[in-house]
């Protein structure tokens, strides 16, 4: 049997012809019929092509515009949940037979599709596949409603997270592969490349807070005193950029007069770290001063900080900070600048795959290096780069880094987040710098948001960016 699979690149779509047989084991020709279509949807859309070997994802047959997510019921005795999630969805491919969907070890209840219950719908391990009745074409929209329940799927550091009175996601993990963990808690198009705006919310009980990135647009309470709170982001952002975190929080607020707008600060904390906060912070406005004059425009809703058991993650507007960070001192310092610096760099653009992740963590790692000559002075900052130097020739070979020598483009998954990403990117960033010096290369950065601003950028179109910013040829880079 062969089936045709549209291989969505960054900007082409190409089409591939794969024998299905080669894919299915001989067990599952045993199915029954409708059992074996079912398997083939999701056989269809999670494919490994032959040829080139990648994956072919549920991002390479739609694209999502806009999810609504609703946790209705968060219990954080059980933790768990009962959710609702809505997707506006645009199709990519003609003659597409169903939507495919991710979600990780959640129950799904029902599934609509505009507005017409859809029966015969698979959820298999994390491939949530919706038939359509009849056959797409490219360019269509749709409506997709999904309600779901269960214990949300967490590792070690990312997923969905429970502790006590608080709960929070992490947007990737480090030990999953593929990385990204929107899925973890909504069904969704779940890579780097696919950006959506949201509406996220949250029912919570009386005196807990539901946090997220963007715009707070209302707490509404109902005769049981529970609150809905709903936050609506209106840059496009990956899945794995979206969260939430609820929890008995205190705000500290304050506010940012930036280069084009008064800009929210909001960071918030548990009564216990509240007081921290402000000398925490302290430096906030002149890091803020710093990467608006280097990088642009702050490019969020607001400034935002949640503390959490673990971290640190840069979830848009709401960066998942650890609770031990918020101390009143400035020892943790480098880590809200790392994460901070992710708006430009990680959030408003964004790796094209896993294996560039030095794009968004080589400048975070620098940035949080950077900030100092600014703050404090080139001594230190330039003694911090030595260090990093340092390591990386000394580990990133060995067990204790990345175990062997990796470019920065086409890192290996089991190292994504590793020094090569990390520090050797930084490297690389400071040397391009002191090649090109401080004027054009700041200038060539900021022309590089401003052409990918909310897209995804490769190593290469990178390069490119910078080479023609700059007019110098950077071929050998």
């Amino acid at each position: 049997m062969e089936v045709i699979i549209f291989n969505k690149g960054k900007h082409s779509i190409s089409k591939l012809r794969l024998n299905i047989n080669s894919f299915v084991p001989l067990v599952f020709q045993n199915f029954r019929p409708m059992k074996r279509l079912l398997f083939l949807c999701v056989i269809f859309s999670f494919v490994i092509d032959a040829l080139g070997g990648q994956v072919v994802t549920p991002g390479d047959s739609i694209h999502v515009n806009h999810y609504d997510i609703h946790l209705t019921y968060v219990d954080m005795n059980a933790q768990e949940f009962t959710a609702e999630t809505t997707i506006q969805l645009t199709t990519l491919v003609d003659n597409l037979t169903a939507i495919p969907l991710e979600l990780m070890e959640l129950t799904v209840d029902s599934v609509y599709l505009d507005g017409e219950k859809v029966s015969d719908f698979s959820h298999v391990g994390q491939e949530l596949v919706i038939p359509c009745p009849v056959s797409m074409v490219s360019g269509a929209e749709y409506t997709v409603k999904v309600w779901y329940h269960g214990q949300p799927f967490h590792e070690n550091w990312g997923g969905f997270h429970w502790g006590g009175d608080y709960c929070f996601n992490l947007g990737v993990g480090f030990v999953s592969q593929p990385h990204n963990l929107g899925k973890a808690w909504f069904p969704c198009v779940d890579d780097f490349t696919d950006r959506a705006t949201y509406d996220i919310k949250a029912t919570v009980g009386e005196g807990y807070s539901a946090i997220s990135g963007g715009t707070l647009i209302s707490k509404t309470s109902d005769v049981s005193k529970n609150v809905t709170w709903h936050w609506h982001i209106e840059h496009p952002i990956p899945t794995y950029l979206a969260s939430i975190t609820i929890g008995l929080y205190e705000l500290y607020s304050d506010s940012y007069q930036g280069l084009e707008r008064d800009i929210p600060v909001e960071i918030w904390a548990r009564p216990s770290e509240i007081n921290n906060v402000e000398a925490s912070f302290i430096h906030l406005h002149e890091v803020m001063d710093l990467f608006e004059e280097k990088f642009g425009p702050y490019p969020f809703e607001k400034i935002g900080y949640s503390g959490t058991a673990i971290g640190a993650m840069e979830h848009a507007g709401n960066i998942a900070y650890p609770h031990f960070a918020i101390n009143g001192n400035l020892s943790y310092e480098s880590l809200w600048v790392h994460e901070l610096s992710h708006m430009w760099f990680g959030d408003m653009v964004t790796c094209h795959e896993a294996e560039e992740m030095w794009v968004n963590e080589g400048w975070g790692k620098y940035c949080e290096n950077y900030y100092t000559e600014e703050i404090y002075d080139y001594e230190t900052y330039i003694g911090q780069m030595n260090d990093i130097n340092k390591e990386v020739l000394q580990y990133v070979h060995t067990v204790s880094g990345d175990g062997g020598y990796f470019a920065l483009d086409g890192v290996p998954q089991d190292v994504t987040y590793g020094m090569t990403s990390y520090e050797k990117g930084s490297l690389i960033i400071h040397t391009f710098r002191n090649y090109l010096g401080d004027d054009v290369f700041f200038e060539a950065a900021r022309h590089y948001l401003d052409e990918y601003s909310f897209d995804d950028a490769s190593s290469e179109e990178l390069r490119d960016a910078f080479a023609e910013s700059s007019g110098v040829n950077l071929d050998g880079f």
